[in-house]
């Protein structure tokens, strides 16, 4: 039986041979704006320096934490350790990758949404920095004046406070437009489109059946299978699934996303592999196989080795997505309530 191919030149996270490379990749993803739903925070090159250097240390043991699933299932093989990285072969059925693929076009596909992830995170740090630093020195030379004139303590505090909450109020603005420009950027980065199943197909059904079995979890937790197509030359800049800010953020789609499954529904014979640049894994699209691994631990703890990316591809490359979060997500990105994957 033909397998996928699957390109391993670093089968172990090793900190003693990796963590230069790491941090040259952590240098190089500073000034790194990667056009994706979930992008890295603004933050994010100081957070990745700090898992290499607990790597170094010998601790990424929270971070390889994640939800237990069952090691058992059929057709189901570790291609990564520290992290975690398990491909599946035969997850699905021809018959039930093809019907994805119709009830995707049946229901429409529409240019897949990118949302900049870690926002919340960005406008705060940003507007903490502006509030208290130039802010403040505009409004000091109008407090200096009314010290030298003797004013009132209540009459330089009054004055201080309006010049400082206007000009602030002005960066919170200025923050605002840049954030709204820089998602229409990232937007315009994915070239893929997309739908949202409902789970009610065979073949929608199947995978969130065997997802449910694989994961060990209610699939009240899943977000719906999205199909996702990428024409001949489309691609997926490399990306984090996880979000710093899901707390906030995600609050209304259950959290923090512990895992990523992505089902191949055809076979692509060159490109579209799933690449994890930092680990140096590559997987080939193969027609039923199912890839899984952890954007973060089971407490929610976002991991940056779970950087991956989805090269070009030569032809058309369709796949299924399922995230799995923290906790469960309600419709529309959840499945309809008292959904079972048991019913006919």
């Amino acid at each position: 039986m033909e397998t996928s191919i699957v390109y391993r030149r670093s089968p172990t996270f090793e900190p003693a041979g990796v963590t230069k490379e790491l941090q040259k990749r952590s240098d190089f993803r500073k000034g790194f704006v990667p056009g994706v739903r979930r992008r890295p925070t603004y933050l994010q090159a100081h957070t990745f320096e700090e898992t290499v250097k607990r790597a170094e240390d010998g601790g990424t043991q929270a971070l390889d934490n994640h939800i237990p699933v069952d090691i058992s299932f059929p057709n189901l093989s570790q291609i990564h350790s520290s992290p975690d990285i398990f491909l599946i072969e035969d997850y699905l059925t021809a018959e039930q990758c093809e019907d994805m693929i119709k009830r995707a076009e049946a229901k429409g596909l529409e240019k897949s949404p990118v949302v900049y992830s870690g926002w919340t995170n960005d406008f705060f740090e940003l507007f903490r920095l502006l509030a208290f630093g130039p802010a403040v020195w505009c409004a000091f030379p109008t407090v200096n004046r009314l010290m030298n004139e003797q004013a009132g303590t209540l009459e330089v505090m009054r004055s201080g406070f309006s010049i400082w909450g206007g000009i602030s109020a002005l960066f919170a603005g200025i923050l605002l437009g840049w954030i709204k420009w820089r998602e229409n950027n990232l937007q315009a980065l994915r070239t893929s489109t997309s739908a949202l199943l409902d789970g009610e197909g065979d073949g929608d059904r199947a995978y969130i059946r065997q997802s449910e079995v694989l994961l060990k979890s209610s699939s009240s937790t899943f977000e719906a299978p999205t199909v996702i197509k990428y024409d001949a030359g489309g691609a997926l800049a490399p990306h984090y699934d996880a979000n710093q800010a899901a707390e906030v953020e995600d609050a209304n789609r259950g959290g923090q996303t512990l895992v990523t499954l992505l089902a191949y529904l055809n076979d692509v014979p060159q490109g579209g592999e799933t690449s994890f640049p930092d680990l140096n894994v590559t997987v080939n699209p193969k027609r039923g196989s199912c890839l899984m691994f952890f954007p973060a631990a089971a407490d929610g703890e976002f991991d940056p080795r779970a950087l991956h990316e989805g090269k070009a591809a030569k032809q058309e490359k369709w796949i299924a997505r399922i995230w799995r979060h923290k906790n469960n997500v309600p419709p529309p990105m959840g499945l309809p309530a008292n959904y079972s994957s048991s019913a006919s």
